[in-house]
């Protein structure tokens, strides 16, 4: 068969109301500290209007006022915010060799104010943690969906009906491969439709997984593991990771052993892994420090993750070799601004490609014309197989 890929961005899932980037700045830059809490454990908790934060006297409480003043202290300092510039500026502020006097002198203040001895990059950490868990508290769909029931789509879908219908011809007769940079899982649910039908892998087994998810119960789930096969004609690479994976760690200084995916009612620091003791009994190892899932972000700090030997080297060599085998490439809602993936692209891919967007910048226009690519002016909703024959 043929292979056909697909590049999506987050425009793609703007249709179904997840926010943009701009919107998602303005909900960081505008959030207050009476609309979430931190738990003892450092799990981030949505608080009701009005609701008393039940953790403000805990030491946790003190590290959600240090992202509440982080967040400010960029913002005072900088004209515009972008939540993946903020990214890579407080992952690199405490590198060998930087100095930034005044990040100092807010942690030195807030040392003082609030009586604590963390050191700067404690601090970070605590504060990485919190921003994770706040950006995919922020993903969700207009109607504050995250996780989606497999339930069965049947006849249209607002919003995708054109992209739907292509797929489902492109599937009959080539191998697709659905790359995405989106976190949220929306394209997942679109595996539960007509066009798809159930016939989407995504890399992840669970059949003989030795990984489990704790119930509220106390009963154990088996969890699929990242294995990097795909064995149907339709197959999604998360390249910049998803809210619903997360990395198992080993109790060996927390080195990772592979990545696994969540379900509903599982609590993220319930995570086993079964293994067979001295004794040769079975038993469970608990990986107690998952508080958020792991997902690329900053618009440099992310590309040195590329090679991360675990998961992600290898959905990103999938994404090199399938561009090699593909004789066409089409970008939905992708604003072709990764200078990194427009790389990627531009040396493995030798086809014909088509970009899709209504609303077309400056850099898709500069990259249409130094890929020489088609630009399509629709919406996922509107796109046709004729426009894919140019």
């Amino acid at each position: 068969m043929s292979n056909i890929s697909l590049l999506l961005g987050a425009g793609f899932s703007v249709n179904k109301g997840y926010p943009t980037a701009n919107q998602l700045n303005n909900k960081i830059t505008s959030l207050r500290g009476d609309e979430f809490t931190v738990a003892q454990q450092g799990s981030v908790c949505w608080l009701k209007k009005g609701q008393v934060d039940p953790y403000i006297h805990d030491a946790s409480h003190t590290y959600k006022l240090f992202t509440l003043e982080l967040i400010a202290f960029y913002v005072a300092n900088h004209e515009s915010f972008n939540y993946e510039e903020f990214f890579d500026y407080y992952t690199n502020v405490n590198q060998p060799g930087q100095t930034d006097e005044a990040f100092e002198q807010l942690c030195n203040a807030f040392r003082e104010k609030h009586n604590i001895e963390n050191e700067n990059i404690d601090l970070i950490g605590r504060h990485n943690s919190i921003f994770n868990q706040l950006i995919s508290g922020f993903l969700v769909d207009r109607d504050g969906t995250k996780f989606y029931e497999k339930i069965h789509h049947m006849g249209p879908y607002a919003g995708y009906n054109g992209f739907l219908g292509c797929l489902q011809k492109w599937g009959n007769e080539n191998i697709v491969h659905i790359n995405t940079l989106n976190h949220d899982l929306f394209l997942e649910s679109l595996n539960h439709t007509d066009a798809l039908h159930g016939n989407l892998s995504d890399g992840f087994q669970e059949l003989g997984s030795p990984f489990y998810g704790g119930m509220e119960d106390g009963s154990k789930i088996r969890l699929s593991y990242f294995s990097c096969e795909y064995d149907t004609n339709f197959r999604l690479y998360k390249l910049h990771g998803s809210l619903d994976q997360y990395p198992f760690h080993l109790m060996n200084g927390g080195k990772i052993d592979s990545y696994i995916k969540i379900k509903p009612g599982i609590g993220v620091t319930d995570l086993y892994k079964e293994v067979t003791d001295e004794d040769g009994k079975l038993a469970y190892i608990n990986d107690f420090i998952n508080y958020f899932p792991d997902f690329l972000s900053g618009t440099t700090s992310k590309i040195l993750r590329y090679s991360d030997l675990i998961y992600y080297e290898g959905i990103f060599k999938a994404f090199e070799s399938n561009l090699q085998a593909s004789d066409t490439l089409i970008l939905i809602g992708y604003g072709c601004g990764d200078q990194e993936i427009n790389n990627i692209i531009l040396e493995n891919f030798k086809g014909r490609i088509y970009v899709v967007d209504p609303f077309p910048q400056p850099a898709t226009f500069e990259f249409c014309e130094k890929a020489k690519a088609v630009l399509v002016q629709k919406t996922p909703e509107q796109i046709g197989l004729d426009d894919f024959k140019k």
